[in-house]
């Protein structure tokens, strides 16, 4: 638990700035992850988080303090990892209210962010309404070298230059009502449309046995685009005497569209246009109900979630090396769980139960794959023990959880990249089973946490001969044996006048085993990292952060990763007693977070070098104006299943 109320956090600007100040937290690639846990679940007062601009819309001020739950109990999704909770303060103010955001940089080129949220308040009711838009450009320039070993010896030289622009619209709308004391309802609509097109070059060299083969020289078109993609959310949270009830009902309908052309053309043999398109229809429903009820000195709560879920995929090519393809994935998920917490004197204790049924059917071609098609009956136990010992808070804790694919990982969809390489997903995927035991122990304002995990069944990305003779590769997914996975994390803080420093160390390492050229290779390179976060008060209640962040080189599953570090400052004021504030945020300074990677196979090895531009300037102007925040209690139902999508 981290208090940012009253604290130098609720300067940091946008509850995302906040995220990237919490211990364990870390940004990979601007996305919000879990240092050895990947993506979190996050919730907002108990609702979830299906947004990530949602994050920056909420103002680090309005937040009182911040949850990380890095070993979810049983009334979470069996495939949630990790868990982080926002709270925030309590809501004050009628009539209007809103925020005016806009974030205006360049990384490269020009990118632009901008949100208006208002919110109407009269009693109890509340409507508000969210419209966000997106725009921008970029660049990549990365060379990749391909190594396969076939019939003979294959060596790919790739120098490749995407340039790509990308548009977006998001609009929201909704109310809650809090009835009186005891019931609140509430619904919202969401609706959102995105578009992505990238124009590529990219030059091959082939060698044979060594000696030279053939040269291309492709460029290539592609566009994606959801249209659009529907959200609706209706929720009721209650207290009938002392029971809680908490209900929650989801729906989503997407839609999206890829076309790709690539112009190939062959120093030595003849030259190829490849076209392809496809289209991905899905849609979920889910509903979830929570009851808790107080037993003794805790908590007993239980209840049940329903999750149906359905992607249609169509794929069509005229190019002869590729097959047509049409897929269908239908899954449904009942489950049901119960937790209990009890406190017995100095100790704190909680067990929690969840068992889910999955029922899994795979179609191909509107025929239903048998070998494919599965049923899952599997039970969660999670267990934890917490004490304190003076100032010393300590706790131990063990859950057994699950991942499941994504719909992507299972996409059967084979997108060419050239004629030696083609990229799909893997309908044969089985889910990763592991269990989970963590020590953590928290002393003022300083932690340790320990944890080890068992995978069976790890998702890897991997390659595999595509054509009878080998001498094609498909980039894909398959499912490994086993992986052991051990992680440690510490950190503090302190303060030295307007100097607020906060040091993270953190390692993790594994016990993971692959065949290259048929010999086994460890891949148990430990990855360690370290934080230094500073904040700096200066005169004019101005403030100034200096972050850092260090990765070392290391395994990761079959990847080895190449060290990468980067340095950010970032100016903040406000004015108008916080109604308008500024931010100047220079990221990356040295443009160190660039990683490259080794991809190890059997037969395929695969090494890739990272040239692109990753330092950014940004400038946000952000205007407040009887800042409120959300009364909206839904938490979601389905939520584990929407990250899939």
């Amino acid at each position: 638990m981290t208090n940012v109320e009253n604290s130098v956090l609720a300067n940091a600007g946008t509850a995302k700035d906040v995220l990237r100040q919490i211990p364990m937290v870390v940004e990979h690639n601007g996305n919000i992850e879990v240092f050895g846990k990947g993506a979190p679940a996050v919730y907002i007062n108990g609702r979830k988080v299906s947004d990530s601009q949602e994050l920056s819309t909420l103002l680090s001020g309005n937040i009182r303090n911040v949850e990380v739950i890095t070993n979810p109990g049983a009334s979470y999704s069996a495939d949630a990892k990790t868990v982080i909770r926002i709270r925030t303060k309590k809501p004050q103010g009628n009539g209007w209210s809103g925020t005016l955001r806009s974030t205006n940089g360049f990384q490269h080129y020009y990118q632009s962010a901008n949100m208006i949220d208002l919110k109407y308040r009269t009693g109890g009711l509340e409507v508000f309404s969210n419209f966000a838009y997106n725009v921008g450009e970029n660049q990549e320039k990365k060379a990749t070298d391909i190594t396969t070993l076939a019939k003979f010896k294959w060596d790919q030289q790739i120098a490749t230059i995407n340039a790509g622009r990308y548009n977006g619209i998001v609009g929201k709308l909704g109310f809650s009502w809090i009835i009186n004391n005891n019931h609140s309802i509430g619904a919202y609509y969401q609706d959102e449309y995105g578009k992505n097109t990238t124009k590529s070059h990219l030059i091959s060299n082939v060698l044979e046995n060594n000696v030279f083969y053939d040269k291309w020289e492709t460029k290539a078109d592609n566009t994606i685009k959801n249209t659009p993609r529907h959200a609706v959310n209706v929720y009721y949270s209650g207290q009938i005497k002392k029971l809680n009830v908490d209900f929650n009902a989801d729906y989503i309908w997407n839609k999206g569209v890829q076309r790709s052309m690539n112009n190939e053309v062959s120093q030595m043999q003849t030259s190829q246009n490849v076209a392809t398109y496809s289209t991905n229809k899905s849609r979920m429903f889910a509903e979830k109900l929570v009851l808790s009820y107080p037993i003794g000195k805790g908590v007993l709560k239980f209840g049940e979630e329903y999750i149906s879920s359905m992607t249609n995929n169509h794929f069509d090519t005229e190019y002869a090396g590729l097959n047509n393809a049409v897929s269908k994935i239908k899954e449904d998920n009942a489950a049901c769980f119960v937790e209990v917490t009890q406190q017995i004197g100095k100790f704190s204790l909680g067990a929690g139960l969840r068992y889910e049924h999955v029922d899994y059917n795979y179609f191909e071609n509107a025929y239903s794959e048998g070998n494919l098609s599965r049923t899952y009956d599997n039970v969660f136990p999670s267990l934890n023990v917490a004490m304190r010992l003076g100032k010393v808070q300590m706790s131990l804790s063990y859950s057994s959880r699950v991942e499941r694919p994504t719909y992507s990982n299972l996409n059967a969809n084979v997108s060419y990249l050239n004629r030696m390489t083609y990229e799909s997903g893997n309908p044969r995927l089985q889910p990763t089973k592991l269990h989970s035991l963590e020590y953590m122990a928290v002393w003022k304002n300083y932690f340790a946490q320990v944890s080890y995990s068992y995978f069976d069944n790890p998702i890897v990305n991997t390659t595999r001969p595509y054509s009878d003779d080998g001498e094609i590769t498909l980039l894909t997914y398959e499912n490994f044996k086993k992986k052991h996975f051990l992680q440690a994390f510490a950190g503090g803080q302190f303060k030295v006048g307007v100097w607020q420093p906060r040091v993270n160390v953190g390692i993790f390492t594994q016990w993971f085993d692959i065949l290259v050229n048929d010999k086994d290779k460890s891949m148990n390179n430990p990855i360690g990292i370290l934080q230094w976060q500073n904040a700096v008060h200066l005169p004019l209640d101005i403030w100034l952060n200096i972050d850092g962040q260090w990765t070392t080189s290391g395994n990761d599953r079959n990847i080895h990763l190449s060290s990468s570090s980067y340095v950010n400052a970032k100016l903040y004021k406000d004015f108008c007693r916080k109604k308008l504030s500024v931010t100047l945020e220079a990221r990356d300074i040295f443009n160190g977070s660039r990683s490259d990677f080794t991809l190890y196979n059997n037969s395929v090895t695969m090494f890739q070098r990272n040239f692109s531009e990753m330092r950014c300037v940004m400038f946000t102007l952000q205007y407040n104006f009887n800042v409120t925040h959300d009364r909206y209690r839904g938490t979601g139902a389905g939520n584990t299943e929407k990250k899939r999508f």
